[in-house]
């Protein structure tokens, strides 16, 4: 069904109806020549619920209700059409199209289209394809139930049926090795992607010439972002031949990869605060500015937007846990007396058991609890050349390979970044850092926004958060352990205030199942706040302007 169409000018008409566009242009006159004229008097039904069909129409005079399940839905007027998936394939309506005054349309029967062959040269150009891992991050975050769903599926489902039903072009499937080079030119020649084979050898030749240590971190930084993309790509291809469950955790182990390659490389090299202040502002920003900007990108385009409210809170609730986790271990260093390394010990056992609660959300997601997320139009969807089991592992190892030399060069550089821009690593950690793991999914979750894909964009920006607070926090401190450093859940009281902070305001702004405009700019100004103040944070031993008198002294002094 869709609107938007000239009266007065048939060719103009068809042209304006994705179906039609398909066809080649000469042939569009012939869709005039076998239109019919009809009328239908206020109160009759075009047609039924339900019943098949295999007329088209195009509303020339008058108004039509569009009802679904007995609830009416929308009206329709001159220049709207609906039934263009009959012209191909017998389904049953998908609504109810009532006349509410004098209606005079033109029809087009499957009989005449296809007697005149014009289903024949219908071409279809391939579907926008969206990330299995954004799907599954939505699913998990934003939950958009059945019953939901049944009100604006029928169209979708009736658009796929017509696109698999629709002819394809006469040439021969490629093999094993055609389909992987297909598979990774579709990866490889998308824009952001192409910036890696730039960004890469220019970040590996300035730290060979030994070029000064801001230009290292600024190219490193610009070359990780594309690979970030690559990698997502090569994990959603490696979870598409496997089962939900263990690609859920293919998803939460490489959709990650970047932040845990970085933390794994600062906790190395005792950077703990670097890698703290890294896991919090990936966090910190995809609930704050992904989130606020996708809310804020939807209520440029419309005026509120509804979302499914129960997989969200379930994944908020999951963050409250994690914060929790963090926040415990920091309240217990500051205010109670403990043995020397008793922190460091309860922060590991902790993380043993944040990896168990995300097993478990995991398990209720994909296998207890899928009814209550279920995307009913995933399983009929139909992808062109994607890389088999053994290409995707391949470059799943080679792209890790590069980010982890990329990611060397990057948090080798980030002392000095610090000493000579006078930035302070929180703000690098916080802020610039978890700009690199998460550019392509800010990205996604912004255009889903404004394009009204408000559980898609909730998904990638909640779900995302989830993985790295139950998943990739546990493995840095298990790395700690494992490089004998004392990476623990002890982030500062300003850190854990701004996790916990966070976790509430998201909550309540999708504790009501509808967003605006205003919620997403709240969430941008509490972002800019946390990265104002994380500007003038400094390291115990940084004197730069600072008066280092105790407390009490400067209290004194001041009045």
């Amino acid at each position: 069904m869709g609107a938007g169409l000239a009266k007065d000018d048939p060719t103009a008409l068809w042209t304006k109806v994705p179906l039609f566009q398909a066809l080649p242009k000469e042939e569009i006159p012939k869709l005039t020549e076998m239109s019919q004229a009809v009328s239908y008097r206020q109160g009759e039904n075009i047609f039924r619920q339900g019943e098949s069909g295999d007329e088209f129409y195009v509303i020339q005079t008058g108004e039509a209700e569009v009802i679904t399940d007995g609830v009416f839905q929308a009206k329709v007027g001159p220049g709207d059409y609906f039934g263009e998936v009959a012209l191909l394939v017998t389904e049953p309506r998908c609504s109810t199209i009532r006349a509410t005054d004098f209606v005079s349309a033109l029809k087009i029967t499957r009989k005449d289209f296809q007697e005149s062959g014009l289903h024949e040269k219908i071409k279809f150009t391939k579907e926008d394809k969206m990330s299995k891992r954004h799907k599954m991050m939505a699913s998990g975050a934003a939950g958009v139930g059945k019953d939901e769903k049944k009100s604006v599926g029928g169209i979708e489902k009736q658009r796929k049926t017509m696109m698999k039903l629709a002819p394809e072009e006469d040439k021969a499937p490629p093999g094993y090795c055609g389909n992987n080079l297909e598979a990774l030119k579709n990866i490889l020649s998308d824009r952001l992607n192409m910036t890696a084979f730039i960004f890469v050898p220019m970040g590996q030749l300035v730290k060979y010439l030994g070029y000064h240590e801001g230009t290292v971190f600024w190219v490193n930084f610009c070359a990780i972002i594309p690979l970030a993309s690559i990698l997502g790509a090569a994990t959603e291809a490696l979870a598409h031949h496997t089962g939900q469950l263990i690609g859920g955790l293919l998803n939460a182990t490489f959709g990650n990869a970047v932040e845990m390659i970085m933390c794994v490389q600062a906790v190395k090299q005792g950077l703990v605060k670097v890698v703290q202040s890294n896991l919090l502002g990936s966090i910190l920003s995809n609930l704050l500015l992904v989130l606020g900007m996708s809310i804020f990108a939807s209520g440029m385009a419309r005026k509120s937007q509804k979302f499914n409210r129960h997989g969200a809170a379930s994944n908020m609730t999951c963050q409250l846990v994690a914060s929790i986790s963090v926040c415990l271990p920091t309240c217990f260093a500051a205010v109670t007396s403990h043995e020397a390394g008793s922190v460091v010990m309860i922060s590991r056992m902790c993380s043993i058991f944040l990896m168990g609660v995300y097993c478990m959300f995991l398990f209720f997601l994909l296998k207890t609890h899928t009814e209550l997320f279920a995307d009913e139009g995933e399983e009929e969807e139909e992808e062109d050349a994607i890389l088999s089991p053994g290409a995707s592992i391949c470059m799943l190892g080679c792209v890790t390979l590069v980010v982890f030399m990329c990611s060397e060069c990057l948090v080798e550089s980030i002392e000095g970044v610090s000493e000579a821009y006078g930035l302070s690593k929180a703000f690098i950690g916080v802020i610039l850092l978890p700009i690199v793991g998460n550019a392509a999914e800010h990205a996604t979750a912004v255009t889903c926004g404004y394009k009204g894909m408000m559980d898609l964009a909730l998904g990638v920006a909640v779900g995302s958060s989830t993985q790295i607070a139950l998943f990739v926090v546990p493995v840095a401190v298990m790395c700690g352990w494992y490089y004998d450093e004392p990476m623990d859940l002890d982030f500062s009281v300003f850190d854990t205030t701004c996790q916990i902070l966070t976790v509430f305001l998201v909550a309540q702004v999708l504790t009501h199942g509808e967003t605006n405009w205003l919620h997403g700019a709240m969430l941008m100004v509490v972002y800019i706040f946390i990265a104002t103040e994380t500007l003038f944070i400094l390291e115990p031993d940084d004197t730069r302007g600072v008066n280092m008198q105790p407390v009490e002294e400067r209290r004194l002094g001041f009045w």
